[in-house]
């Protein structure tokens, strides 16, 4: 046993009947298998990670699940109109946002002979925006507009257009560019060329993620409340607060049925889109 579990580390060596010495190759799973576990065990230690307290605290969360279900379903009426806000702040920051990116990333590709200058600046400025999470987004709106739905809707507007705007743009630069290099040379205006040969290869994508950054604002935006954004954020985070479970249960399952029936819904719009 001891032997095979050194073979593991160490190749064996085979002679051949002709004489000739054949060693096996290094197999480097072992060693790559002990680097993670050491990374995992230096990233806990990091953390401070306490599985010990973990395992002894572990079963409040039961206890706290069981206070939230059944449901207080009579909390409905006071919370449909902030999960409501929460699905329009969501649909409306995703359209307006991918309407805005669509034609931005047009500009930015590099297969229009823009100005490497422009190009390049724009492209730095979108990825430092890309980088900043919804959350700061969000933040930075309330202190200009307050609290509201407004500011949530902001939010996820300024960030699905630094996403679309990116998916579109590297996907642009991927197609076919001799229908629209044919059409150019008839004398046909640049805004043209791209609606007639450009757009029919691209459209299927970006709609495609018009339904992706929606089913993921959704998400996001249930979350936003915690800074005065608006939606069901603010009524999850005071549910929490008053140690109001069964209301909490409920604004949990109608999010988790509304993320479900919109990741549905967008998964079925992307398939008849991939026929189209």
């Amino acid at each position: 046993m001891f032997d095979d579990l050194l073979h593991v580390f160490v190749p064996r060596t085979y002679k051949l009947p002709n004489g000739k010495v054949v060693k096996e190759k290094v197999n480097k799973t072992p060693y790559l298998v002990i680097l993670v576990i050491l990374m995992i065990i230096g990233c806990c230690r990091i953390a401070k990670v306490d599985f010990g307290l973990l395992i002894k605290r572990g079963h409040f969360f039961f206890d706290m699940l069981s206070k939230m279900f059944p449901c207080n379903w009579e909390y409905w009426p006071l919370m449909k109109k902030a999960m409501l806000d929460t699905i329009i702040m969501s649909l409306l920051g995703s359209v307006v946002g991918c309407l805005i990116g669509l034609p931005v990333s047009f500009y930015i590709s590099t297969n229009f002979k823009i100005p490497k200058w422009i190009t390049v600046s724009s492209r730095v400025f979108l990825t430092l925006f890309r980088t900043l999470p919804i959350m700061v987004f969000a933040c930075f709106f309330q202190l200009l507009f307050g609290m509201g739905t407004f500011t949530g809707t902001m939010a996820i507007t300024v960030f699905t257009f630094t996403i679309c705007t990116k998916m579109m743009y590297e996907y642009i630069e991927t197609v076919d560019m001799g229908a629209y290099e044919a059409i150019q040379s008839t004398g046909a205006s640049r805004p043209k060329c791209i609606w007639t040969a450009i757009w029919p290869q691209v459209k299927g994508y970006y709609f495609s993620t018009v339904l992706l950054t929606l089913e993921s604002n959704v998400k996001s935006a249930s979350i936003l409340g915690y800074v005065g954004a608006g939606g069901i954020g603010i009524v999850l985070d005071s549910q929490l607060s008053l140690r109001k479970y069964a209301n909490l249960g409920l604004v949990v399952l109608v999010m988790t049925v509304t993320v479900v029936a919109l990741e549905f819904l967008a998964r079925y719009g992307r398939r008849k889109l991939s026929d189209v």
